[in-house]
């Protein structure tokens, strides 16, 4: 059954209708110049970002959960098409055309096309199987501080890689912000004077009508009109005064133009699929986009869901955009995925049932159908603009500077996301910070602290001995606290930790004429289960504090960890006496035994 339908059944005409129809056409009015803008960054014909914002939508509107999340094409996923598809171009020795909606070998630009639309076949398989496998974790491995300075970084990259659309130059694609820049500065003298005052122009307009929108909630609408806006007013500019026909003697125009949209419907591409132009490095393509696209979508999905009082379905929603990417790899699409700016537009116009993004893909439909002409004659300089405002909303500092002041490690992994995208690439921005952050977790795992705890005065609560000045360490025993989970990556720092606290503890006795120690207590709380290495690391230490007439407590095993020590024999070994429920259980029956044994506690 088919989930919309669960919707559908109930839906409240009068109440809902009118909501979703307006902010159906309210992204809808946003998405036909961003998507014609995002297809440009990733390389691609105009009317593949309108194609992106027309079957995905649809498709999603049935299958998702989200009641406002506004699916269709994305900087973010251009970037890294744009970036990581000229790189297999050129492994397949086949040029990269910088204009796409009139390149200048058409075969090659046909080639493009399909690499892109493999991809987006790849990353839906990829998003179906997650869902399906409910492999949703895997999204982990790109924690917030990844994902902040990769957004940031990008923003620069993409900002940077419409400047010469601004200014009015041809300089080749770059993969980072730095060489954008420098290939800028080396064709500074010759700047088109025209496209920079029209390019600046749109740019200041569109920022002003964000900041009104922002300031005054009976001015949304700019917000949502402002790129259709500037895109009706560059097509009425260019074609009153021909700005985008060539001089009489064959010089450039003074404003170039997107050029010809290819008029109609997508047509099928199913038979594009296979065979893969390029296995390997499609894939790995699909991969990187596929991990950041459901991090982004799953996030902006969450957090409407979480504002608007309704449950979303995880699982539901990723199986949803996996389809919604196979469909779109069906009909000319590339990769889309949940938009944070149009879904937030969505959100507050009051859209009340994912009914609103069929209606923007009924839009996209007559847009395609018989409106396409009428965008030949848009400037270039208003694509750049459009994506340079639409991108600032990346530009994460905000999150760098808290991460900087909370958790310096997050700091660095955002600050290597950013500036390995900024002046390396996409691609190897993401991959050096996921790197560092998982280096850094399995660090964070590899080196525990091991806490010898002590008792509050007067209390039965117990606190490492090396915060709590006032703590006092028990006699006859010592209890310890293991930061992370026992396995075998920890298990060397663990032991040589507690050996340290044994010596130290065993110097102090003898200073002190002390009682020799007979338990040694250890909470297992941070460990939900054990590996083969961390079951021989308590076998050893048992046999090694029994040769020294010590026992070894175990406290808060969980069931799994339980489940292996009876499969191991440890039960039988330790005894059972020698295994607690909780740390409380454990203090009691050594305090008791130690007292039996005539011992002062």
């Amino acid at each position: 059954m088919l989930p919309c339908l669960s919707w559908l059944r109930v839906y409240p005409v009068r109440d809902y209708l009118w909501a979703d129809i307006s902010a159906g056409l309210s992204v809808a009015a946003m998405v036909i110049p961003q998507g014609m803008s995002y297809a440009s960054l990733a390389g691609l014909p105009s009317a593949y970002g309108l194609y992106g914002a027309f079957v995905p939508c649809l498709v999603y509107s049935l299958l998702g959960s989200s009641r406002q999340l506004a699916v269709g094409p994305v900087a973010i996923t251009s970037v890294l098409l744009g970036s990581g598809l000229p790189d297999i171009m050129d492994g397949l020795g086949v040029p990269v055309n910088d204009h796409p909606n009139h390149p200048a070998d058409p075969d090659a630009q046909a080639l493009y096309n399909q690499a892109a639309v493999q991809v987006a076949f790849l990353a839906g398989c990829l998003y179906t199987a997650i869902g399906a496998l409910r492999l949703g974790w895997l999204t982990h491995l790109l924690s917030h501080a990844v994902i902040s300075g990769f957004t940031t970084g990008a923003s620069i990259t993409i900002a940077a890689s419409q400047l010469k659309w601004i200014l009015g130059v041809n300089v080749p694609r770059s993969a980072s912000a730095l060489a954008q820049v420098l290939s800028l500065v080396r064709v500074w003298g010759e700047v088109a004077l025209p496209e920079l005052a029209m390019g600046s122009a749109f740019v200041i307009l569109l920022l002003a009508m964000r900041v009104l929108s922002s300031a005054h909630r009976r001015l949304l609408f700019l917000r949502a009109l402002g790129p259709l806006g500037v895109c009706t007013l560059s097509i009425a500019i260019t074609g009153a005064w021909r700005l985008d026909e060539p001089g009489p003697g064959g010089e450039p125009p003074p404003i170039h133009p997107v050029g010809r949209i290819v008029p109609g419907l997508p047509a099928a591409t199913v038979g594009w699929w296979l065979p893969l132009l390029a296995p390997a490095r499609q894939l790995s393509l699909a991969a990187v986009v596929c991990l950041v696209d459901v991090c982004e979508s799953i996030s902006i999905a969450r957090t409407l869901a979480t504002a608007n009082k309704y449950r979303l379905a995880p699982t539901r929603e990723l199986l949803a955009m996996g389809v919604a990417n196979l469909a779109g790899s069906a009909f000319n699409c590339y990769t889309t995925t949940g938009s944070f700016s149009r879904s937030a537009v969505s959100n507050a116009v009051g859209a009340k049932t994912p009914l609103a993004g069929a209606i923007t893909g009924g839009v996209l439909l007559a847009v395609l159908a018989w409106l396409t002409p009428l965008f030949t004659h848009m400037s270039a300089n208003v694509q750049g603009a459009i994506i340079i405002v639409g991108v600032l909303q990346l530009f994460d500092w905000r999150e760098g500077a808290r991460l900087f002041r909370v958790s310096p490690s997050d700091f660095l992994v955002w600050l290597t996301a950013f500036l390995t995208v900024a002046l390396v690439g996409v691609e190897w921005g993401i991959c050096a910070s996921a790197a560092l952050s998982v280096a850094i977790m399995l660090a964070r795992v590899s080196f525990p602290a091991v806490l010898r705890l002590g008792r509050l005065p007067g209390t039965n609560y117990f606190r490492p001995l090396r915060q709590y000045r006032g703590a006092l360490a028990p006699r006859g025993y010592i209890l310890f606290s293991i930061a992370a989970p026992v396995c075998f990556a920890s298990i060397e720092h663990i032991r040589t930790g507690l050996k340290a606290e044994l010596d130290a503890q065993e110097v102090a006795a003898e200073k002190d004429e002390e009682e020799p120690l007979q338990f040694v207590v250890l909470d297992l709380s941070a460990s939900p289960t054990f590996d083969a290495a961390a079951v021989q690391w308590i076998d050893e230490t048992r046999d090694e504090l029994e040769g020294q007439g010590i026992s070894l407590v175990l406290a808060n095993p969980s069931q799994q960890v339980l489940h292996i020590m009876k499969r191991a024999g440890l039960v039988h070994k330790l005894g059972v006496q020698n295994i607690q429920a909780d740390v409380m259980d454990a203090i009691l029956y050594v305090e008791e035994t130690l007292r039996s044994r005539g011992c002062m506690v």
